[in-house]
């Protein structure tokens, strides 16, 4: 049955049929999975307040090109980019909804020294790390739109990323925190659970369930190599009840934008849930600004942020502008221009990657904006 797409939002730089099926198949370049596990609008009762507990930061995939470049020149073509909005709802945060007790471990297994403001690691990366402050800083937009990602790699347990909502029902994270890069259906992990805002067990705007997962082919058929060209996915997420209505999780949280082509050189507020800080029980920010580009297709900034913190957002001109604040030559406000990718082994260099948000990145969103209208 054809249904017309409604969805008001959809990316106007790509030419989209006026009707299309409600379920449209991913545009060549990627690999999806639907989820037929859970309803729509249910919730899976897999997530137990144990599994939950249990679940630790996914170790960020180390580097193994040894191609590195420091360019003096920006990256090459017209960016694309499309604004945040905040939430279009008032929902009020509710801390009572508490999921689980938190472990009080640290799931590094080398203990990292202090890191303070200003910090750089050997390689000379600078940036600044920061808890939230206040720590309810999370609950308001643009933060609230950044969450953790629970999911089941098949074989080896339960593990955490990090994600960002970037339109009404789609989240945004890294390639390898949905699959595992061997190529096929069967790389997809499961299971997935989205809670924005997570702070210490809790979760203020509900958990969300899944209904559709898409990843590129660069990372699926990459054998898990980084950095990869394009080391992003998007999940699909299915609706909730809020005081007797369903509202997408973007109407709830707000959304951030996105710019491609646009991570070097600029600089960036970097979000997610490491686990080596605070032990992933809260949302941590980093700044800094590009250090050095790496080949296939990626950036690196200063971050003391490790396993946990994949797929988290790198923002630029994160925030709320002030009165009088306007000009300036890049001053999209709220746009994401990278997502977390891989890390050093080592704790000292101090560095996280991202891979150039490009092409790749605006077809991959513009098949989940077709594949069900509202989506976008």
């Amino acid at each position: 049955m054809m249904q017309k797409l409604t969805c008001s939002c959809v990316l106007s730089f790509v030419a989209i049929a006026s009707v299309l099926p409600t379920a449209a198949i991913a545009a060549p370049g990627f690999i999806f999975k639907t989820n037929d596990s859970v309803s729509a609008n249910s919730t899976s009762s897999y997530w137990t307040p144990q599994r939950l507990q249990n679940a630790k930061p996914l170790n960020l995939p180390k580097p193994t090109h040894n191609q590195i470049t420091t360019q003096v020149t920006p990256l090459v073509g017209t960016p694309i980019s499309a604004s945040g909005q905040a939430p279009t709802v008032n929902i009020p945060p509710n801390f009572q909804n508490k999921l689980f007790q938190p472990n009080q471990v640290n799931f590094n297994s080398v203990a990292d020294e202090a890191v303070q403001p200003n910090n750089a690691g050997s390689v000379g990366a600078y940036f600044t790390s920061s808890r939230l402050i206040p720590l309810s800083a999370d609950t308001v937009y643009p933060y609230r739109t950044v969450g953790k990602l629970f999911f089941t790699q098949p074989g080896q347990g339960d593990f955490v990323c990090s994600g960002a909502v970037i339109k009404p029902r789609i989240v945004l994270t890294a390639g390898h925190c949905v699959h595992s890069g061997s190529g096929d259906q069967s790389g997809f992990f499961t299971n997935f659970l989205f809670i924005p805002a997570y702070r210490d067990g809790a979760a203020p705007f509900k958990s969300w369930s899944w209904s559709y997962v898409i990843t590129t082919d660069a990372w699926s058929k990459g054998n898990g190599v980084v950095p990869n060209a394009a080391d992003y996915a998007m999940l699909e997420i299915n609706d909730l009840p809020f005081n007797g209505v369903y509202r997408k999780i973007g109407q709830v949280t707000g959304v951030l934008g996105f710019k491609t082509l646009s991570l070097f050189p600029n600089h960036a507020t970097l979000l997610g849930y490491p686990g080596n800080l605070d032990n992933g029980n809260k949302m941590h920010q980093v700044t800094a600004q590009s250090f050095r580009t790496r080949n296939p297709n990626s950036v690196e900034y200063g971050s003391d942020m490790r396993g946990g913190s994949s797929g988290g957002p790198w923002v630029q001109n994160f925030g709320v502008a002030a009165v009088g604040q306007n000009g300036g030559r890049n001053p999209g406000l709220n746009q994401i221009i990278g997502v977390t990718s891989y890390g050093p082994v080592a704790t000292d260099p101090l560095y996280q990657g991202s891979s150039i948000l490009d092409s790749r990145f605006v077809n991959m969103l513009n098949t989940l904006c077709k594949r069900k209208p509202g989506n976008c």
